[in-house]
């Protein structure tokens, strides 16, 4: 009887060891509160820089279109802006594909936001390039009838080809991207810009476009 009364008791001491006591409890929700003070501040941050990074895969893969296109008609596409880009596509240089259509913009920005994209199939956006304009992309291609390229694809690395175009707003939080002819995805961030002084202390976009105050950056088109 008396070695069952231990066991017994013993039991019952380890159940209540098993569980977490009220002090315990509040220990762990304090600790949770301390890292969501200081982590929720760099998720949006943390997402901002998960979409530069898909950004700057889209632009690489774009540039290694130009170079498929250059080899097949020798020579770039003949219309800036939104068609520079679209022709990847309408020369069938690139197939028409789902995924190949959505790369030919910022992932940053909504496909909703963009009112020429107002087809549901995507393989329609970029079929043919009557009426593509700036509103079927976040990105701003060459002007090239105003600025038409020398060379390419061996070219200087200082003539942009693609850009983030910003327009009406930042693609990215705080950096935009830009294709150069060398096959490297320069970086504008808008802290350095303001320390520099090329854009106001208030601004809170670099403008792309022919009012850029970057000169490389004027020889893209909106449109």
């Amino acid at each position: 009887m008396r070695t069952l009364a231990r066991r017994t008791v013993f039991r019952a001491d380890s159940t209540l060891r098993a569980g977490f006591t009220l002090i315990e409890l509040l220990a762990v929700i304090l600790i949770i509160s301390i890292l969501m003070v200081f982590l929720l501040p760099k998720i949006p941050e943390a997402i901002d820089q998960a979409r530069v990074t898909a950004c700057k895969k889209n632009l690489q893969e774009i540039y290694g279109g130009f170079v498929m296109y250059e080899t097949k008609h020798k020579d770039l596409p003949k219309e800036g802006g939104a068609k520079f880009i679209g022709a990847l596509i309408s020369s069938g240089v690139w197939n028409n594909t789902k995924d190949r259509a959505e790369s030919l913009s910022c992932p940053a920005i909504k496909k909703s936001a963009l009112s020429g994209l107002s087809a549901e199939d995507p393989t329609d956006w970029f079929k043919h390039l009557d009426g593509v304009d700036g509103t079927y992309t976040a990105y701003a291609g060459r002007d090239v009838k105003r600025y038409p390229l020398r060379r390419f694809p061996d070219g200087s690395g200082k003539e942009v080809l693609v850009a983030d175009d910003n327009d009406p707003e930042l693609n990215h939080r705080t950096t935009t991207l830009a294709l150069l002819d060398s096959a490297v995805v320069s970086t504008y961030e808008l802290g350095e810009l303001r320390e520099k002084g090329i854009i106001g202390p208030d601004d809170e976009h670099l403008v792309v476009g022919p009012d850029s105050p970057i000169e490389e950056l004027r020889k893209l088109s909106l449109d």
